[in-house]
C-alpha cells in the first residue's frame, strides 16, 4: 500500500510538473526590467489592439518565456476573488480573461533580453493591467519580472488600460433603437384601441 501511494505521488508530480508548487517568494525576481512599450495614455481594445512586452537582465538559463496579464494594484482592492497567492500557477491576480487563461502568451523562445508583440484577446475584461514575464526550463520557473515595479515614462508603460470591444456596427445599433421605440408605440396604440372598444 505504501509503495502504491509513493508511486502515485511521483506520477502526480510528473504529470503536474515541478512548477505546480513554484512560489514567487522562492523564485528569483528581476526588478524593474519588464515594461510595455507604446503610448501609455492610450486605452487599448481587446481583439483589436496589441502590446509589445519588453524584458531584460534575465540571468538564469531557461528554455522558454511565458507572459501573464495581471490586474493592476488599484484593480484588486476590495476584490477578494483577485487575491494574491504566492503559488505562481494559482495567483488569481493574473487570470484576466473570461476563460481564466493562466498565460497571455507562452512558449516564447528564451532570450535574456527581448520583446514580444502580443494581440490582446477579444475577451479581455476592461480594466488596468500590468504584465509579468516568467522564464521556464523543464517545467520549472527560473525567474520572473513584473511591470508593476517599473517607473513609467511616456513610451515605456508599467500598465495599460483596456476597454470593451464594440463589434456592433452603428447601423445595427440604430436599427435596434428604432424597433425598440416602434414596439413601444405599437403597444401603447394597441392598448388604447382595446380600451376604447370596451
Amino acid at each position: 500500500m505504501a509503495r502504491t501511494l509513493t508511486i502515485a505521488a511521483f506520477l502526480a508530480l510528473a504529470i503536474t510538473g515541478a512548477s505546480a508548487s513554484a512560489l514567487y517568494s522562492t523564485t528569483p525576481q528581476v526588478d524593474g526590467k519588464v515594461y510595455i512599450e507604446g503610448t501609455c495614455s492610450k486605452t487599448l481594445t481587446g481583439g483589436a489592439d496589441s502590446i509589445t512586452v519588453k524584458w531584460s537582465d534575465f540571468t538564469e538559463s531557461a528554455d522558454t518565456i511565458a507572459i501573464k496579464l495581471c490586474f493592476h494594484k488599484d484593480k484588486i482592492v476590495d476584490r477578494p476573488w483577485r487575491k494574491f497567492k504566492d503559488n505562481i500557477n494559482k495567483n488569481k491576480q493574473c487570470w484576466q480573461t473570461a476563460k481564466l487563461a493562466k498565460f497571455l502568451k507562452e512558449g516564447i523562445a528564451y532570450v535574456p533580453s527581448g520583446s514580444e508583440l502580443i494581440e490582446l484577446p477579444m475577451n479581455t475584461a476592461p480594466s488596468t493591467y500590468s504584465v509579468q514575464v516568467l522564464s521556464q526550463a523543464g517545467g520549472t520557473y527560473k525567474q520572473w519580472g513584473d511591470s508593476k515595479t517599473y517607473t513609467q515614462t511616456a513610451d515605456k508603460c508599467a500598465h495599460v488600460t483596456t476597454a470593451i470591444y464594440e463589434n456592433q456596427p452603428s447601423t445595427l445599433v440604430g436599427t435596434q433603437a428604432f424597433f425598440t421605440v416602434f414596439s413601444i408605440v405599437v403597444l401603447i396604440v394597441s392598448y388604447s384601441y382595446d380600451r376604447s372598444k370596451n
